[in-house]
Order: structure tokens, then C-alpha cells, then sequence
């Protein structure tokens, strides 16, 4: 995958809440955004640590929305950034094929650009 390929539009929830993120290993966290080429996870400082290249599986699960969209992929980067002054680890998955983003999530996408 080339540069502008990692670009692809992206889609973000509403709020971090609304979709979990299930990794194998027994890592958790929240979706901050999707594209049809991968996603950013929001992960808990204290998770087990993830290695660039590693290969993962996992699930995107809706909360309070139907949603339960399987992956699989490798890391390609890490970030530690603060959310209210407490400090998370984001993480970038390059899926294995490109995936489709199913309705459910552009909606909530959609709301939240156009703040309602």
C-alpha cells in the first residue's frame, strides 16, 4: 500500500464509547477512526504492549448500535497522547485486504460532522 492509500477517508464515531475495539491477547480499547485500509485504537497505557509489524485480530463492536466487524491486519505505528491529562496509546492496523465500512458507522460519522 502506497502513501495515499493510508489517506483514504477516514471515518471517527461520535464518541470513543460507542465502538470497542477487541484485540486477540485480550486487548481492549475504543475506535478513534476507520478507513477502509485500517483503524486507529485508543488503548489503555496498562494493555499489554503491541509491536510494529505485528500481525493482530480483532473486532469492532458497536454499543448501543448493531455492529460486530471482524479484521485482521499488522501495526504500522504507535503514538502516547493524553486524553483529560491522562495518557493513552494510539495505534495504527493496516488491514489485510481493504474492507468495507458498513452503514452503521458512516451514519454515526456523518452525525458527528454535522454536529449533531
Amino acid at each position: 500500500m502506497d502513501s495515499s492509500d493510508r489517506r483514504s477517508e477516514r471515518r471517527a464515531p461520535r464518541n470513543l464509547e460507542q465502538f470497542a475495539v477487541s484485540l486477540e491477547e485480550n486487548i481492549h480499547g475504543y475506535l478513534e477512526n476507520i478507513s477502509q485500509h485500517g483503524l486507529c485504537v485508543v488503548l489503555p497505557i496498562d494493555q499489554p504492549a503491541l509491536q510494529r509489524g505485528q500481525k493482530v485480530s480483532g473486532r469492532v463492536l458497536g454499543q448501543g448500535i448493531k455492529l460486530d466487524l471482524a479484521f485482521s491486519g499488522s501495526t504500522v505505528w504507535f503514538s502516547v497522547r493524553k486524553i483529560d491529562q491522562i495518557p493513552y496509546v494510539f495505534a495504527g492496523i493496516e488491514f489485510q485486504a481493504p474492507m468495507e465500512i458498513p452503514e452503521s458507522l458512516i451514519s454515526h460519522s456523518l452525525a458527528r460532522e454535522s454536529g449533531d
